[in-house]
């Protein structure tokens, strides 16, 4: 794009460029395309990442080490609240003011919300909001005395209804939203998969060249008992079948409660870019993807929706699908035959022990794989409704 047509973008996040997880990747579908030179961002946290652009980023920088944890989290709490969050905001307005975008992307999450409520309502230019976990979610911080999750929920309806356009992560959430505020909202936007990606679904299946049965997980654990327990499954399903099973983890992140994992079939792989584990993922034999067994998160369960999940897609290979029979993934894998879907703890050995190894259904599960990425999960479809708020913005919408 020509720099001088081009909509200057100011995001605003949590997390600085390159970060962020499955926010972080929304993002760079969603602002493929533009010029580069022409966006901007300002996270709360922490310095730019890999992520290529030739914008300026600004970053508050935020002590990870006050951020609340098991560990003083009273305190931490109280001190975010009241010492960085009333500069953050200062901070953020003064960037803003330099500047001068003509169109600003909110990206919600813990602390940002409550800077982001301070400032949007005052900014006198377009700004959208994309949320995609609600912040009153039972594991999204679990340290005692915490209790800024409701205060963050409320602030968070204020700025969702105060946005000049939205978008959210699952029509539950958008529905949810539209109860609780009055605003309806149509744009869903999920990791997703792009066109040149698309073009060559549904791959052609290729058999195992040999007898392992290579499983990807690639992002944070954040269902950490069902990740264990889909572990614990997995590997006796192997011993049933006489075939040694792997789960290859691609992860940024360490998981501090990782000793409660068997370790004997997971091989770490360490951080890798979004391609790189496209590429990693098409010589495994299946993707998987989970959420809480349990429905002790109803909200996460309900209204969330895994990024890893889009991994598998864009590889062409198969899904096993663990999670609540309510929850939004389990709702996908049951519009789609993508694969196993494993909802059902006590049932889990048996499944994976007769699903694992039947090859003779992989051209299926690839099909309806192609069909779903089509279907609810097509990048450019996104970028489009993306770009139609920005032609809002720039025509005063």
């Amino acid at each position: 794009m020509d720099s001088n047509n081009s909509p200057r973008i100011l995001v605003v996040a949590e997390f600085p460029p390159g970060g962020g997880g499955g926010g972080g990747i929304i993002l760079k579908h969603l602002l493929r395309g533009q010029d580069w030179n022409q966006i901007y961002w300002w996270s709360l946290l922490g310095s730019a990442g890999s992520y290529q652009m030739g914008g300026r980023h600004q970053s508050f920088g935020l002590p990870r080490r006050i951020l609340p944890r098991q560990r003083f989290a009273r305190l931490k709490a109280w001190i975010s609240e009241n010492v960085f969050v009333p500069p953050a905001a200062r901070h953020l307005r003064s960037f803003i003011d330099s500047v001068q975008p003509d169109f600003i992307l909110a990206q919600t999450n813990s602390w940002a919300i409550s800077i982001t409520s301070l400032v949007m309502p005052q900014v006198k230019r377009h700004w959208h909001v994309s949320v995609h976990d609600f912040p009153d979610l039972v594991g999204y911080n679990t340290a005692p005395g915490f209790r800024y999750k409701k205060k963050w929920m409320k602030q968070l309806e204020e700025i969702y209804r105060g946005a000049s356009s939205r978008d959210v992560i699952s029509p539950a959430m958008a529905e949810d939203f539209r109860l609780r505020t009055g605003v309806e909202c149509s744009s869903i936007f999920r990791c997703s998969v792009e066109p040149e990606t698309l073009s060559r679904l549904p791959l052609p299946p290729e058999p195992p060249g040999d007898d392992v049965i290579r499983i990807g997980y690639a992002g944070t654990i954040i269902a950490e008992e069902a990740f264990s327990r889909f572990v614990a499954a997995a590997k006796a399903a192997g011993q049933k079948m006489g075939r040694k099973v792997e789960i290859h983890l691609f992860s940024w992140q360490p998981h501090p409660n990782r000793q409660s994992f068997d370790l004997s079939i997971i091989i770490e792989r360490g951080s890798r870019t979004e391609e790189e584990i496209y590429r990693e993922y098409q010589k495994l034999t299946w993707g998987l993807t989970l959420m809480h067994l349990d429905d002790n998160d109803p909200r996460y369960n309900r209204f969330s929706f895994p990024c890893k999940f889009t991994s598998a897609l864009a590889a062409g290979i198969p899904l096993i699908c663990v999670g609540h029979p309510a929850s939004t993934l389990a709702d996908m894998a049951r519009r789609y035959d993508l694969g196993l879907l494993l909802a059902d703890e006590a049932a889990m050995v048996d499944q994976l022990t007769k699903g694992l190894a039947d090859f003779s259904r992989f051209d299926h599960y690839r099909r309806e794989g192609a069909r779903c990425a089509e279907a609810e999960f097509n990048a450019e479809r996104n970028r489009e409704a993306f770009r139609r708020f920005i032609r809002q913005a720039q025509a005063g919408a």
